[in-house]
């Protein structure tokens, strides 16, 4: 396990398959759980604390577009890579378990495959798998996120 900014200067050649990085770590409060629900999903558990505390989950969670965010923001939070290019797209995203207010996610990707572009000279594809964990190692966000990089800054 690498603790190294992937996203700060990492090119195609640079990641192998195999090699995994753990980018971490982010508090979830419970106001931005609530201001976040309210904007983009107002499920009655993701904005009011005692709706929350009767339903199924037993207390404030994170909306799974919230937990999507955070993924950005702590792939972000290492500097912005002019070497990815591109998302094509997340495949298998999963909402393993709720996140719950206070805890702490740290997010771990892993490199699946790679291969080069067919269609874009010194470019490659990469298939990165992320898990987004809480302070207890429980997986609350799976998913796979397939870009493509850059080979060498322009």
């Amino acid at each position: 396990m690498n603790n190294a900014p992937f996203l700060a200067s990492y090119r195609y050649q640079d990641i192998s398959p195999g090699s995994a990085f753990t980018i971490g770590a982010y508090r979830l409060e419970p106001d931005e759980i609530k201001d976040y629900a309210r904007r983009w999903d107002p499920m009655p558990f993701h904005i009011d604390e005692d709706l929350a505390k009767a339903s199924m989950y037993g207390g404030l969670t994170a909306c799974g577009n919230h937990l999507m965010a955070i993924r950005i923001h702590l792939l972000q939070s290492q500097g912005v890579n002019p070497n990815v290019l591109t998302s094509f797209g997340y495949d298998e995203v999963r909402f393993r378990k709720a996140a719950y207010a206070g805890e702490i996610l740290s997010m771990t990707l892993e490199c699946a495959s790679k291969r080069l572009s067919e269609s874009r000279p010194n470019c490659g594809i990469v298939k990165l798998n992320f898990t987004l964990d809480n302070q207890d190692g429980e997986t609350v966000l799976s998913m796979i996120d397939t870009i493509l990089m850059r080979d060498a800054v322009a």
